[in-house]
């Protein structure tokens, strides 16, 4: 079973990343929604170029940081208890940091709908994950469709699916 986990966790792993951009791009939740229109109001949007350049970077510098806890994990040989552990420490906390830093920087304009969509999808393959760490065993990422949404969105670096 370690081999096998460290085969699908790696890859489930770079798939939750993408996850985690895409919460924050989708600026998740009603509060941040109402604050963010008057925000947007005097700051410009970014273009959609500057804003895939941005959230790509973000995930890059986010997958390297987890890569690091996840060769600690590996070297211990994954039990399930290491890898609840895991998920609900760095994982969960990389993620978030990554979601909250994409969500600030905000749709490009007349892209909230597909922005968030996305990012809603991210949010509940995140939250399975957290729920069942067990999911990132299957063949299947966990975060397959929100991977398939962002990549042809252009978020290429955030769910990288191995």
């Amino acid at each position: 079973m370690p081999d096998r986990f460290a085969r699908t966790f790696s890859g489930a792993l770079a798939s939750f990343a993408l996850v985690a951009v895409g919460l924050l791009a989708g600026g998740c939740g009603s509060s941040s929604s109402t604050g963010s229109s008057s925000s947007t109001a005097s700051t410009a949007a970014l273009t959609k170029v500057q804003f895939l350049a941005q959230g790509n970077a973000i995930c890059t510098g986010g997958n390297k940081k987890l890569a690091v806890a996840e060769k600690a994990l590996e070297k211990e040989k994954g039990t399930e208890a290491q890898l609840k552990a895991f998920i609900d420490g760095p994982f969960a906390s990389e993620v978030q940091r990554q979601i909250t830093a994409i969500r600030a920087l905000g749709a490009p304009s007349g892209e909230q709908a597909t922005v968030t969509h996305m990012f809603d999808i991210a949010q509940t393959d995140l939250d399975k994950v957290k729920a069942n760490p067990k999911v990132l065993e299957s063949k299947v990422s966990p975060f397959h469709d929100f991977s398939a949404l962002a990549h042809a969105y252009g978020l290429t670096a955030c769910a990288e699916e191995t």
